[in-house]
């Protein structure tokens, strides 16, 4: 449900990512939370290591 609130409140359509997968939505949510880092809060964004599962330091 986290995932439908973000990719809402990022101006996606609700009936848009309610027919993607979670893969899916949890890619864009990926996404959306290392743009919003960068722009948002002048943050080194973090980088998504889709191996291991988790958020690592930018290098």
């Amino acid at each position: 449900m986290q995932e439908m609130l973000l990719l809402a409140d990022s101006g996606v359509p609700w009936d848009v990512a309610s027919k993607w997968s979670r893969t899916r939505r949890f890619a864009a949510c990926v996404a959306i939370t290392e743009r919003r880092s960068r722009e948002t809060y002048g943050l080194i964004p973090a980088r998504f290591d889709w191996n291991a599962g988790r958020y690592v330091d930018a290098e």
